[in-house]
């Protein structure tokens, strides 16, 4: 953790992203809600305790509740992506239109999932937290986080397939 507090946002903004860009609907989003996630975390840094898990962890909780508020700011209609979040276009217009629409297709995918199940699945592969930073996250056992990830992905293999 050396660095201060800009080695921890270095440290953990990418799964953060991951686990809020599954959670939300456009990336623009995602942007401010990870925005918000480490501002928090910024203004209460003196009271993280390391005892009480992972500082990927925290940020993730911390994240978790953004995400809620973001959802009831935003009730349940689903933005419409600004033109400013257009596709990257480094590899070509067809690889960005495809990397677009397999993003699209896994979050429609992921309307199969329980809010908990969708949960689950982010913090496991967007934030990366193991089965007991995500048990503790979601207030449950590490083996039932473990059972709960892999019951998710059960359903999401029946649908992909």
């Amino acid at each position: 953790m050396d660095g201060g507090f800009d080695g921890i946002y270095r440290e953990h903004v990418a799964p953060v992203w991951r686990y809020v860009r599954v959670r939300v609907p456009a990336d623009a989003d995602a942007e401010d809600v990870v925005s918000e996630v480490f501002v928090a975390a910024m203004r209460s840094w003196e009271r993280y305790d390391p005892s009480s898990g992972s500082v990927g962890a925290w940020l993730t909780g911390i994240a978790r509740h953004r995400v809620a508020d973001w959802w009831r700011r935003n009730g349940k209609t689903v933005p419409v992506e600004s033109v400013a979040d257009e596709p990257d276009t480094a590899d070509g217009p067809e690889t960005a239109a495809l990397r677009v629409l397999a993003a699209d297709d896994l979050r429609r995918h992921l309307a199969v999932l329980t809010d908990r199940e969708r949960d689950a699945v982010a913090l496991r592969f967007g934030a990366r937290l193991s089965s007991p930073e995500i048990g503790a996250a979601l207030g449950i056992s590490a083996p039932a986080a473990r059972m709960l990830v892999y019951r998710a992905v059960g359903k999401l293999r029946e649908v992909v397939t």
